[in-house]
This record gives C-alpha cells, structure tokens and sequence, in this order.
C-alpha cells in the first residue's frame, strides 16, 4: 500500500479489509473500521458498516454470527448510529433465546452488559430474566442494579429487586440501593429497605455504613432512635444481636459518645457489645478513654468490658497513651484479675509506683504474686534487678512469696526473659496452685 494522507486512506483500507479470508474477524474487524472512521471519513464509516452487516451472511457458526452482531452493535453505538445499534443488538437477543444452556447464557451476560453501556437499562433487566443459570442470572441483575444506582436510577433498583431470586445477590443489591439512598441522605428510605434483607452479613454492613451516614448528616437524635429501634427488631427476627452492627458504624465514623449513649440505654448484651466496641478502637487511645468513661454498666458488666479491654490493649506494644484509661478501669473495678492485668499494664509502661498501688488492693494471695511478679519482670527487663526483688516482698503470704522469690532469682540467673515473660509466670503458677491443691 502506498503511503498516504491520513484523510482518504479508509478506502484503500477497507478494500485490505474485505480480503480478510475469516468472516468473523473480517466482520469486525470492518466494524472496528466503522467506528474509527466515523470522525474523520463519515462516508467511509457508513461504507464500513454495511461491509460488516453483509459480512454477517458468511460465518457459518450461529454463535459466532451472535457475538459478532454484538460487536458491532458496540461499534455502531460508539460511532453515534444510535438506531441501527439498538436494532442490531435487538437481533442478537432474539437469535440467542433459540440457544440453549452455558452458550445462551454467556451470549446473554454480553448483550446486557452492552445494553447497560447503551443506556438501554429496561431491555438489560428483561434480558437477564431469560438467563437459565440462576446464579448467573442473579449476579447479572446486581450488576444491572449497581450500574442503575451508579447512574442514580434508584426507583428502577428498587424494581429489579422483585426479579431475584436468590441470596446472597438480592441481599448485597439492597445494600447497593441503600448506598445509594444514603448519598442522598434519604434515610426514610433506607429505614423501609433494612426489613428487606435477608442476608445477615449484608445487613449488618447496611446497619454500619447507615450509622456512619447518620453520624455526618446532622439528623436529629429521633431518627438515631429509629434505626436503634429497627436493629433491635431485626434481632429479634433473626435471633441475632444486629445492634452492634450499628453502634459499631457509629463509632467507627467517630461518635463514641453516641455509641455509649445508645448502649446504656439498652437492656441486653450490653457488655458482649461494649467489650466488641472498645476493642475496636484500640489505637484510638482518646477515644477508647471517652468511650469507657461514658458507660453505665453493673459492677459485673464494667469487669468483663475492663477485661477485655486491657486483654486487647496487652496484645499490643504498651504505651502511655493508654494510662488513662487502663487507670479508671483499675480505680472503678473490685475484681482482682482485672486488677492484675491493670498492675502489669502500668509496669510494662514504665508507671512502676502505680502498678504497685494497684497490685497492693489484691487480697489474694495468687493474684497478688502475678501482679508484683508481672512487676518484677519488667523491673529485670530493665535491669533493675535490686528493684525486682522489693517488687516480690510485696507478696507477704510465706507460700506465694517464697514461690514467686523462686521464679524471679531462676530467671535473675537466666538472664533472658521473652516476648511475654508474665504469660510463663501465669502459666507456671497455676501449676504451682493446683500442686498445692493436690497436696
């Protein structure tokens, strides 16, 4: 081929074009042509695509002639042939339902997926409902619900929801057109939908994502109430504690004191759902404090939320953001474990005179060897061995006393301690208890 102008050279071509020995590619290839020509050799498109139309008559294979018909109907609609798109991929369709099985269904994911790109959402619904896989057909009409929610077709969503009929996908599409609710702030909406679920996971992000929409929206506590109202509902229903789910979205979008409010007027679960949540900001050391200090729970529920809270806070690397929390658990509990766990909190920070205040409100003889031994320890780890042994004559039961002078003069002589040396204390411990018990 000779070389040329740009402009003039789209008949030289499609004449190459047409010598494509295989049909489908010919076929397409002529309507890529088409499409790419559109702008700068109009006339040479419209040549182009009745190249490609007549190129359909020589493939053989049905299936082949549908996917080439959806083709071109891509390359019809990017060239701005609207009409004769639309028509093409009408054909398709109808040449696919006389297919049957794995073949007719993947002919049919392509030609609602082009529907959706043409703007042709009603047809892509009707299309998804003669897809025979239920499975597929069911994620073909979340695809359709995401694009509709995406273009801001929220009432057509909300009508392609009857046409499912399986879960997780109908459960996951609500969630979608409650994202889409939430954009808008229309929380009536949402409020409707929520009972609609069925999907226990996908309820729970509805109810989280909500409280995080609530949080920013300014709304009145009412409607908090509301939507406090509906969890506890759907609890009930499902036999499930769902209010989590959205004091859980409440704090996660920073309304600790929103979320303690909620949980202290409620009856059940509350320390289940109060130890889940303060776990859940460890990292926010502010807002854990703001959030446990905001609590109104028995002496029992407030002991298993300071459990957990300090079993959380031990798991990570201690630091002194944290003593003010870690000290109104310690001064507002009577339980002894808890206060051991305060006790070798402090002194893994450094707060040794504390840690001590603390360990010395413990009567039992055992507890009080793990709390001045966790205290020993971190004195060796700093090498304060004079410091560990004064540590250990906190224990003034002859028993746990001499036991616990035992275990910090071996590991003296050790000299090595671990990641976690008061988790080996405990453990040897409840040996040297259960020896004394057995005696």
């Amino acid at each position: 081929m000779q070389k040329k102008t740009q402009t003039g050279i789209g008949e030289e071509v499609l004449r190459i074009a047409e010598t494509i020995p295989d049909p489908y590619v010919r076929t397409i290839t002529l309507a890529r042509l088409g499409y790419l020509l559109s702008k700068s050799e109009p006339q040479t498109s419209v040549k182009a695509f009745k190249l490609a139309v007549s190129s359909l008559d020589y493939i053989e294979d049905p299936v082949l002639i549908l996917r080439a018909m959806v083709s071109t109907s891509r390359y019809l609609r990017m060239a701005g042939v609207k009409e004769l798109s639309e028509g093409m991929l009408h054909r398709a369709y109808e040449g696919a339902l006389l297919l049957r099985g794995r073949v007719k269904d993947s002919l049919l994911v392509e030609i609602i997926r082009e529907s959706l790109r043409a703007g042709k959402k009603r047809d892509a619904i009707l299309y998804a409902t003669d897809i025979e896989d239920e499975k597929l057909r069911n994620r073909l009409l979340l695809e359709i619900v995401k694009n509709l929610v995406q273009e801001g077709d929220l009432q057509i969503a909300r009508k392609v929801l009857n046409v499912f009929t399986g879960e997780p996908e109908r459960s996951q599409a609500i969630v979608e057109i409650i994202r889409g609710h939430l954009t808008r702030e229309e929380f009536a909406s949402v409020l409707s939908l929520l009972p609609t679920i069925e999907n226990e996971y996908w309820l729970e992000t509805a109810l989280e994502e909500t409280a995080k929409s609530l949080r920013g929206s300014g709304v009145p506590k009412a409607t908090y109430e509301k939507f406090v109202e509906a969890a506890k509902e759907l609890s009930e229903r499902l036999g499930k504690d769902l209010l989590r789910a959205f004091l859980t979205g409440l704090v996660e979008g920073g309304d600790v004191l929103g979320a303690a409010e909620i949980l202290n007027s409620v009856t059940r679960n509350r320390e289940s759902i109060a130890s889940y949540l303060s776990r859940l900001l460890i990292g926010r050391p502010k807002d854990l404090e703001s959030f446990v200090k905001s609590l109104r729970l028995s002496p029992e529920e407030f002991d298993g939320v300071a459990k957990a809270t300090l079993d959380a806070l031990l798991e990570k690397n201690p630091s002194p953001e944290y003593r003010g929390v870690v000290e109104f658990l310690g001064r507002n509990t009577e339980n002894e474990r808890v206060l051991v766990k305060v006790a070798t909190y402090l002194a893994k920070i450094g707060n040794f005179e504390t840690a001590e205040e603390f360990g010395r409100m413990i009567d039992d003889p055992y507890l009080r060897s793990l709390a001045f031994g966790a205290i020993a320890l971190e004195k060796l780890r700093r090498e304060d061995i004079d410091g560990a042994i004064d540590a250990v004559k906190n224990v003034p039961d002859a028993e746990w006393g001499s036991w616990l002078m035992g275990e910090i003069l071996v590991k003296i002589v050790e000299g090595s301690l671990g990641e976690y040396p008061e988790r080996e204390l405990e453990r040897k411990a409840e040996l040297h208890r259960r020896s004394i018990e057995g005696s």
